[in-house]
């Protein structure tokens, strides 16, 4: 048997191997495999099986690389469908279902094999050999970095062929599960307390102080407590200086020897003759030994009555007196032998009372691996490892949800998506056209409890990261413990663990951006696509093919899978209401808001009028009113600009020189807090000069403006305001957006400003102003979609306001009031605007009528990437001449709009066709070009 391979590596075909027999009948479509592809060897994916090959020749495939197939068959019908419909290779679009990392490209790993002598060796091959027998087996990956600019893979075939380097193919290693370490309590309390002896280090002092605390002795001799303990004097001399333990010196004890009443007979015979012994001797009359030095008598008198028998000399050693209580040498015992770590992490773990993850001990009780081992030694604890879910979410409370009562329209719309999910899906497709503020997110909840009803799972997209927190908090407060979150913010790890929850049924919804519709659902039953106008959902220049939009690709996956997509918007696309319009999808409507008082009322000013009033602020007279008098209230307000910095360009008033990127020929945006010029396509950065660099006057002045200036004008306006900006600036780092959102939300700041992030989905009840700053920034453009994306932008931004009973007004600050975007985004007239939008489309021949695609060229040399565009304009206007496809024609070839960018110059051509694939499939593009089919921009 045969299997038809699409490999990772160019030219990224498929090709066929030979099956090997221990894999025959174990392997399917969708395995992950290690093949040998030219002198090397790389991974593919299994798209066919097959009884013949169609080449004569094949090599044998090797081994899987997991024992799982790796995308379903589903995923893999989709994969054919993105490569068919955009033009890409299909391992480029098999690519797409997999986590970040997963994939690897073999290398060579060397190792140093031990050899003896190293003779006759170059200095190059020496050096190589030295840094492997240093280092140990390293990559060539790695060799690259540790010897940059050295040729040394010219030294390796020596080192290789004399036996002193050995050579493989290996890939590198990618995402793992995550192994962590718990400890877990096996020793019952009494064993416990027989073995605290043994914690901690050795230590003769404890030994002592454990001796001293259990003795039934309380005198006991020092050579005993040395003997028992096993240790010379020295520990127990340590304690008495610790004042812990008292040594009695070495004394001599004398005791009478004779009964009382012999007593009394011999100190009536010893008074007359020696009154001294007679002395001593009453000393004795109680019986019980006495301190030879403490009665006072010379030593020749106590030898006198013990050579008549009336005494006897005791020797006694010296003794150990503990000046400690019981309970107090044992804790002391313990401190000595730094047992404190080890009984507090026993304590913590009776406590806790389950296997408990490590680093939460070390946290705990600021024990160490350390004190965990010896644990383990002594029998009182178990290590083992387990394996963890990265995910997001964990720990993380939600608070629960009940579904709402529907309005009338709701229950329209729900009555018939309903209808489609019990009747199993089968590739249904909906366009949901609701007003902001409609209640669109409720008809989603409900479908997707529906589907899980059925057993069956859903995914969730959303256009930016920035919606995510605001639209997971919201379904997983209705769907505890069943959602996922997936993006790129999150870290690889992360991804790969999703990625792994999803392919084996663990998760039941997924909610992310773009890439969130390829995770491996088994069983799934819903997609819904939540905004589905935004451009945002399309993979575009730069990033790599295939340059698919997920709008489409959601509505394809439906229809492999059998489940029901609903597309989203309070401003479709004019392709998905065209599609809705001519039966292609189900169009349901929501046409009124939730919440009364409805749509909010939109102020349209001539900005015109403002200057010849004399009105220079960026800030309308209008819109400075009303601000005012939402702060008074108490209220909120959003100002929109879609437009980071604070100037937009900077120009000599001298000689007219505009400062621009030395590698874009863009005008760089001057940031005011840090004083810097900015290229927002390449992120160069270069201080603000004091002098023209053309002529070196200092009359440098700043024109136009963004979201830092406003903000400036914000608290120059209104001081005691406070303002919160939400733009690519302020979001760079993990969280941002969440943060920023709750921020606002918890009425920490009175005024948001930001740019498109702030239009998209946003439910913020006591917003009651947008004030919309330039409504003409997206007018102009020399892009088709001008003119849809300006409407969709001023329709969303302005459905932020009014979201509760309180209402709200939105202001619209223009040069061009007329505009017919502005004007339809005005009267909230979705319907006015599609009207006259899609009959520029149809006169112009724009899509939905035909559709484009795009060819984009760079190059650093300016001539060579104009000259490679004519070279494919001609060559693709001769195929026109030969098929004369119908209503196909090119533009083109042109400079890009932004015809300079990372110091590449860029030239595109269009073609605009009822089928431009017709044109482009099988054509072979020359190297440096990029083809994207139906591009949501062309500048």
């Amino acid at each position: 048997m045969y299997a038809e391979v699409a490999v990772h590596a160019p030219p990224q075909g498929t090709f066929h191997y030979r099956i090997p027999p221990e894999l025959v009948g174990t392997l399917t479509p969708g395995h992950l495999v290690r093949v040998p592809f030219g002198a090397s060897q790389t991974q593919g994916i299994v798209v066919a099986l097959s009884q013949t090959a169609p080449v004569p020749q094949t090599r044998d495939l090797g081994d899987l690389l997991d024992p799982q197939p790796v995308v379903t068959a589903t995923q893999l019908a989709l994969a054919r469908w993105l490569s068919e419909t955009y033009l890409a290779p299909l391992f480029a679009c098999l690519r797409l279902m997999l986590p970040p990392g997963y994939l690897r490209r073999a290398d060579l790993l060397l190792e140093a094999t031990g050899a003896d002598g190293a003779a006759g060796l170059t200095p190059l091959q020496r050096q190589v050999l030295d840094l492997l027998r240093q280092r140990g087996p390293l990559h060539a990956r790695q060799l690259d970095r540790a010897l940059p600019g050295v040729r040394w893979r010219s030294a390796l075939a020596a080192l290789v062929e004399r036996g002193w380097v050995s050579k493989q193919v290996a890939f590198e290693s990618g995402p793992r599960p995550k192994q962590v370490r718990l400890v877990h309590l096996t020793a019952p309390p009494e064993l416990i307390a027989a073995s605290l002896s043994r914690l901690g280090h050795p230590s003769r002092q404890a030994d002592v102080l454990d001796y001293l605390a259990t003795s039934p002795d309380p005198l006991p001799a020092l050579e005993r407590v040395c003997a028992a303990v096993g240790c010379t004097p020295a520990p127990v001399k340590a304690l008495e200086k610790r004042g812990w333990v008292y040594i009695a010196p070495r004394q001599v004890l004398v005791q009478a020897t004779v009964p009382p009443e012999a007593l009394e007979a011999a100190l009536a015979e010893l008074a007359a003759q020696a009154p001294q012994q007679a002395a001593a001797l009453a000393a004795l009359r109680s019986g019980e030994p006495r301190p030879m030095r403490a009665l006072g008598f010379k030593s020749t008198i106590w030898r006198a009555l013990e050579a008549r028998g009336l005494v006897r000399r005791i020797e006694e050693p010296r003794a150990v007196v503990l000046r400690l209580s019981a309970a107090a040498a044992r804790q002391a015992a313990l401190d000595l032998r730094g047992a404190a770590r080890q009984l507090a992490l026993l304590d913590y773990l009776q406590r806790e009372a389950r296997p408990v993850e490590a680093s939460w001990a070390y946290a705990e009780t600021g024990c160490t691996l350390q004190d965990l081992k010896a644990l383990a030694d002594l029998g009182l604890v178990m290590l083992h490892e387990s394996e963890i879910w990265r995910d997001s979410l964990a720990g993380q409370t939600f608070e629960p949800s009940e579904p709402p009562t529907l309005t009338p329209d709701q229950e329209r719309a729900w009555a018939v998506i309903a209808d489609g999910i019990e009747q199993g899906g089968a590739g249904r497709v909906y366009l949901l056209h609701g007003v902001t503020g409609s209640g669109k997110t409720e008809i989603y909840l409900r479908a997707l409890e529906a589907v899980l009803a059925q057993g069956r799972q859903g995914i969730v997209l959303v256009p930016e990261i920035a919606l995510t927190p605001q639209t997971v908090r919201r379904f997983a407060g209705r769907f505890p413990g069943r959602v996922a979150l997936l993006h790129s913010r999150l870290s690889v790890g992360e991804r790969y663990d999703t990625w792994r929850r999803a392919r084996t049924g663990r998760v039941d919804v997924v909610i992310g951006p773009r890439s969130a519709l390829f995770m491996p659902l088994p069983r799934l039953g819903l997609i819904i696509v939540d905004e589905e106008h935004e451009d945002a959902y399309k993979q575009d220049l730069p990033i790599a093919r295939p340059y698919y939009h997920a709008r489409e690709a959601a509505v394809a996956l439906a229809r492999l899978s059998g489940a029901v997509c609903i597309l989203g918007s309070a401003t479709p696309s004019l392709i998905s209401y065209y599609r809705a319009e001519r039966g292609e999808y189900g169009l349901l409507a929501l046409p009124q808001r939730v919440t009364s008082p409805g749509l909010p009322q939109v102020q349209v000013v001539d900005m015109r009028q403002e200057l010849r009033a004399g009105n220079r602020s960026i800030f309308s007279r209008a819109l400075q009113s009303v601000l005012a008098d939402v702060l008074a209230r108490g209220e909120q307000a959003i100002l929109f600009l879609n437009r980071r910095g604070t100037a937009t360009f900077v120009l000599c008033r001298d000689c007219g020189y505009v400062l621009s990127c030395p590698r874009c020929d863009l005008p760089l945006t001057y940031h005011g807090p840090q004083a810097r010029l900015v290229c927002h396509s390449c992120n160069f950065r270069t201080r603000q000069p004091e002098r023209c660099p053309a002529c070196h006057s200092r009359r440098i002045k700043y024109f136009g403006l963004g979201t830092e200036r406003v903000e400036e004008v914000v608290r120059q306006t209104f001081p005691d305001a406070r303002t919160l900006r939400w733009d690519k600036d302020t979001t760079r780092t993990r969280g941002a957006h969440d943060l920023l959102l709750r921020q606002f939300a918890e009425h920490h700041a009175d005024i948001l400003i930001g740019t498109q992030m702030i239009a998209k989905g946003l439910d913020l009840p006591s917003v009651t102003l947008v004030g919309v700053v330039s409504a003409d920034t997206a007018l102009g453009l020399p892009d088709p979609h001008a003119g849809e994306r300006a409407f969709q932008l001023l329709t969303q931004v302005a459905g932020r306001a009014g979201r509760s009973e309180r209402g709200g007004r939105v202001i619209f600050q223009t040069y061009n009031p007329d505009h017919y975007a502005i004007r339809a985004a005005a009267e909230h007239d979705y319907l006015r605007f599609y009207r006259q939008e899609l009959a520029f489309r149809q006169e112009h021949g724009y899509p939905p009528f035909r559709r484009l695609a795009r060819l984009v060229y760079e190059n650093t040399d300016a001539r060579k990437a104009e000259a490679a565009a004519e070279q494919l304009a001609e060559r693709l206007r001769s195929e026109l001449a030969k098929r004369r496809p119908p209503a196909t024609d090119l533009i083109g070839p042109v400079p890009c709009y932004f015809a300079r960018r990372h110091n590449r110059y860029r030239w595109q051509v269009l073609v605009r066709s009822p089928d431009p694939a017709a044109l482009l499939r099988g054509l072979a593009l020359p190297a440096g070009w990029r083809l994207d089919m139906d591009p949501v921009s062309t500048l």
